[in-house]
Order: structure tokens, then C-alpha cells, then sequence
């Protein structure tokens, strides 16, 4: 079955819980194995906050 179709285990929704807003969704969603779409549609779902890139300070 493809990963997309799979249900959030609770372990799932803890860690994106706890990096919601604090990393980019692209990363959060290479940690947990997903796609962005999901990680983004489950963020929004559980109205998470969410960082769609990260800004480079150049000094």
C-alpha cells in the first residue's frame, strides 16, 4: 500500500506535532517518511503551524 493511503499512528502525529514550526514541512516530511502534501494536509488538519522554507542570513 502506498504510504500516502496509510493512517497516522500516534507516534506520527506526536513528532509532528512537536516539530510543527519549527522546521520546514520539507524536512518534517523526509523525517517521517511522507510526502509534503501529506505532512501539509495533516498540519493543516490538526491546525498545526507551518514553515513552508527558511531564510539564509548572509553576513
Amino acid at each position: 500500500m502506498a504510504r500516502w493511503k496509510q493512517s497516522w499512528s500516534a507516534e506520527e502525529l506526536n513528532k509532528l506535532r512537536s516539530l510543527a514550526g519549527t522546521k520546514p514541512i520539507t524536512m518534517i516530511a523526509k523525517e517521517l517518511g511522507r510526502t509534503t502534501g501529506t505532512v501539509l494536509a495533516k498540519s493543516i488538519e490538526e491546525k498545526l503551524p507551518v514553515m513552508h522554507g527558511t531564510k539564509r542570513v548572509r553576513q
